[in-house]
C-alpha cells in the first residue's frame, strides 16, 4: 500500500502544478470576483474529474473502484503543499450528507451538480444566540401545507455569498429534547425570503456570512435524512470536518519552517540574525517539540479513523491539538517579530503572512466547534468527566 500511496501522492502532485489551479492568494478563501469564482468551480470539477475528489463515493456516482480512505488525506495533504484552493463543504459535509441521508432523487439531482462544480455549498448551522451549541438553535420551521416556512438568523456561514445550495438546520418540534426535534433541510440558496450579508473580519477579507430568512418556503423534497432527525445528520458531517482539520498537521510543519525562515531574516538590535541567539533558538526548539507532539497525534487519530476503529474523542482530541497549536505558533513569530530593529524584503514578505495567520488563527479555534465545546467533548468522551 506505501508503494501505491507514494506513486499516487506524486500523481496527484503534477495534476496539482499542471492545470493551473486557482491560487487561494494570502488569506483569501472566497473568489474575488465572478473570473475567480469560474475559475475555482472549473477547478473543482477537474479535481472530482479526475478522481481525486469524490473518490469514496460508490461507483455509481462517480467514486474509484480502487479507492482507499488514506488516498483523501494524501489529496488534501498536496493541495495544502501546492497552496491550491481546498473545497471544504463539498467534499467533507455536504456531499456526506447526501450520499448517507439523501433520497435516491436528492442523490441524482446533486451529486452530479457537486461533480461539476455548478453547485458550491454552505453550512446555515451557527446561530448568534447559539454559536456552537448547536441544540440551542432558535430558527423554526413551522408547517405550511405539506411543506414549511422557515424564519431565523444564521452566522458564520462561509461562503454563502456565492453558494448555490445550503444545509440548514432548523427546529420543527419545539416540544421534545433540544437535540431533538431538529429537521436538515437543503435549500437553495436563491429561495425566496433568504438573504445573505457577508461580513467584514479583521482580517479585511469577508469569508463568513450572516443569512437571514424570513418565511422560506421549503417542501418536502427539501427534507435531508428523516424529519426531526437532523442532529444525526449534522454530527455525522462535523466528525468527519473535524478529522480532516486535524489532519491539517501538514500546515504545521510548514508552519514551523516559516518560523525558521522569518528567524534567520530578522536582524536584532545589535545586527545579528535573530536564531543566532540562545533564547530564540530555545524558542524555536520548543516550538518544534510540539509541532512533532501534535503531528504524532493528528496521524494516530488518522490512521485509527481510517481502520475504522476511532473513538468519538479521537476527532475533537485532533482538531483541539491543531487549532490551539496554530495559534501558539502565530504568537511566537508576532514575539520575534517585535524584537526585530530591521528586516529585509523576504522577512517582510513573511510578516505579512504571519501577520494574517494571527488574525485568521482564532476562527480555526471556532469552525468545526469551539475549542471550549472540544474541551467538553474530550472531558466527557474520553475522560468521564461528568457534565459541569
Amino acid at each position: 500500500m506505501a508503494a501505491d500511496v507514494d506513486e499516487f501522492r506524486h500523481e496527484v502532485r503534477a495534476f496539482i502544478a499542471a492545470h493551473g489551479h486557482p491560487m487561494r492568494g494570502e488569506g483569501l478563501r472566497v473568489p474575488r470576483d465572478a473570473d475567480e469564482e469560474r475559475a475555482i468551480r472549473a477547478w473543482l470539477a477537474a479535481l472530482y474529474g479526475a478522481g481525486y475528489l469524490g473518490g469514496g463515493w460508490p461507483t455509481r456516482w462517480g467514486g474509484r473502484p480502487d479507492h482507499h480512505p488514506l488516498l483523501d488525506l494524501v489529496v488534501m495533504e498536496e493541495l495544502i503543499l501546492g497552496d491550491a484552493y481546498r473545497p471544504l463543504d463539498q467534499v467533507m459535509l455536504a456531499s456526506h450528507a447526501v450520499l448517507t441521508y439523501g433520497t435516491e432523487a436528492q442523490k441524482a439531482d446533486l451529486l452530479p451538480k457537486i461533480r461539476s462544480g455548478e453547485h458550491v455549498w454552505c453550512q446555515l448551522f451557527s446561530e448568534p444566540d447559539a454559536g456552537s451549541d448547536l441544540a440551542s438553535l432558535r430558527t423554526r420551521a413551522e408547517p405550511d401545507g405539506d411543506g414549511w416556512r422557515v424564519t431565523g438568523q444564521k452566522i458564520w456561514s462561509t461562503d454563502a455569498q456565492w453558494a448555490d445550495r445550503g444545509t440548514l438546520l432548523a427546529r420543527t418540534d419545539g416540544t421534545v429534547d433540544r437535540h431533538a426535534g431538529i429537521t436538515a433541510f437543503v435549500i437553495p440558496m436563491d429561495l425566496p425570503g433568504i438573504e445573505v450579508r457577508p461580513m467584514r473580519e479583521i482580517t479585511g477579507h469577508e469569508e463568513f456570512c450572516e443569512v437571514f430568512l424570513d418565511e422560506v418556503r421549503v417542501g418536502p423534497e427539501h427534507v435531508l435524512g428523516e424529519l426531526h432527525g437532523g442532529w444525526g445528520v449534522v454530527t455525522a458531517g462535523l466528525a468527519s470536518e473535524r478529522a480532516f482539520v486535524g489532519a491539517n498537521a501538514i500546515q504545521l510543519e510548514r508552519m514551523f519552517a516559516d518560523l525558521v525562515a522569518l528567524a534567520r531574516a530578522v536582524r536584532l538590535p545589535d545586527g545579528t540574525a535573530a536564531i543566532t541567539h540562545q533564547d530564540v533558538q530555545a524558542t524555536l526548539a520548543d516550538a518544534l517539540v510540539r509541532v512533532e507532539e501534535v503531528t504524532l497525534i493528528v496521524r494516530d487519530t488518522v490512521e485509527r479513523i481510517l481502520d475504522d476503529d476511532e473513538h468519538p474523542s479521537d476527532g475533537p482530541v485532533a482538531k483541539l491539538a491543531y487549532s490551539e497549536l496554530n495559534v501558539a505558533l502565530t504568537e511566537t513569530a508576532l514575539e520575534l517579530l517585535a524584537s526585530a530593529a530591521s528586516v529585509d524584503d523576504e522577512a517582510a514578505a513573511l510578516a505579512a503572512r504571519w501577520h494574517h495567520n494571527f488574525l485568521w488563527g482564532r476562527a480555526l479555534t471556532i469552525s468545526g466547534g469551539a475549542s471550549e465545546i472540544m474541551r467538553g467533548l474530550v472531558g466527557r468522551q474520553l475522560l468521564g468527566l461528568p457534565r459541569a
